[in-house]
């Protein structure tokens, strides 16, 4: 069998097997994406990459996946998740370069939180005085504000209703401004009442919060995503098995792992792409119940290469 018919082998005992109903693979070609994506991980595309997709292009249907429910992504689908790892790139050199239109947005925010702490009279008395706040931000969300006052109490308090829909959009607005040649994840706040405040442009790096590894060692980075990580099936809930272009120093160029948004640890199944298919149609033959339990798909191909 060519690599096509191998799909299209697995498709069909996925189609016959599964109890739920399955999609069809799209015999359209993708290739006119093929430059958009490379542009994109700024690699040539694998030859296997470009003889699958130049015939077939994902599947069509609202159903399960043709590989044992998972989806075979199209090419369109492909550069919107490259988008988002491409996202969490930083630029070499970090900057800000329309300061004073920073500034002002900044201003726009601290002046929302400045209006939120309360500071009225109550009964017949001004209420304590705060001495600073802190809050932070970022282009989807926002915190609520943590006051510490002069007698050392601190206070917790949401930022007033009326403001909230202000305070999305200037998160947007300035992430917008900001990430082409910042794009930090957070801004972090310390407000004094003076109106005077301090802001940090902050990263979340995920290397440092959560502890990846690959099976084998030391074969796939230690990455939350990568742009050069190249997904073909998906589990619908952020998790791939796809291309890996830019491998460990124990991995291989155009090997096949499973990485996503729930894998800390993240597994080489194969070293290209038509052994992955090889082998899941030998497991077929060999063990075809694996397939048609509840157990998530990337875990049995994990238990598979020893790596659960």
């Amino acid at each position: 069998m060519n690599i096509i018919e191998k799909i299209e082998h697995i498709a069909n005992w996925t189609s016959k097997n599964d109890s739920r109903d399955t999609n069809q693979i799209n015999h359209e070609s993708g290739e006119n994406d093929f430059s958009a994506i490379e542009e994109m991980i700024d690699e040539k595309l694998p030859n296997e990459f470009i003889e699958v997709y130049s015939k077939i292009n994902g599947e069509n249907g609202e159903n399960s996946g043709i590989l044992f429910g998972l989806q075979f992504i199209s090419t369109e689908k492909i550069k919107l998740e490259l988008e988002f790892s491409i996202s969490l790139l930083k630029p070499a050199e970090r900057k800000i370069i329309d300061t004073k239109t920073s500034k002002k947005i900044l201003d726009e925010i601290s002046d929302l939180y400045l209006k939120s702490i309360p500071n009225k009279k109550k009964f017949g008395l001004f209420s304590k005085k705060w001495i600073k706040a802190k809050f932070d931000c970022s282009n989807q969300s926002y915190s609520g504000i943590k006051v510490e006052y002069e007698n050392g109490d601190k206070k917790n308090y949401n930022l007033k209703e009326n403001f909230r829909d202000k305070m999305f959009a200037l998160g947007k607005e300035i992430h917008k401004l900001e990430e082409k040649n910042y794009n930090w994840d957070s801004l972090e706040f310390v407000l004094f009442p003076n109106r005077k405040y301090i802001v940090e442009r902050k990263d979340y790096v995920w290397e440092d919060k959560i502890d990846f590894s690959s099976c084998p060692d030391d074969s796939i980075r230690k990455k939350y995503f990568h742009y050069k990580w190249l997904p073909m099936f998906s589990d619908y809930g952020g998790n791939f098995i796809g291309f890996d272009l830019d491998p460990d120093k124990n991995g291989t160029k155009g090997q096949i792992i499973i990485y996503g948004r729930d894998e800390e640890k993240m597994v080489v199944l194969a070293d290209n792409l038509n052994d992955f298919l090889d082998l899941s149609i030998k497991e077929i033959n060999e063990n075809p119940n694996q397939f048609l339990t509840e157990t998530h798909i990337h875990e049995i191909f994990k238990r598979i290469k020893n790596c659960a």
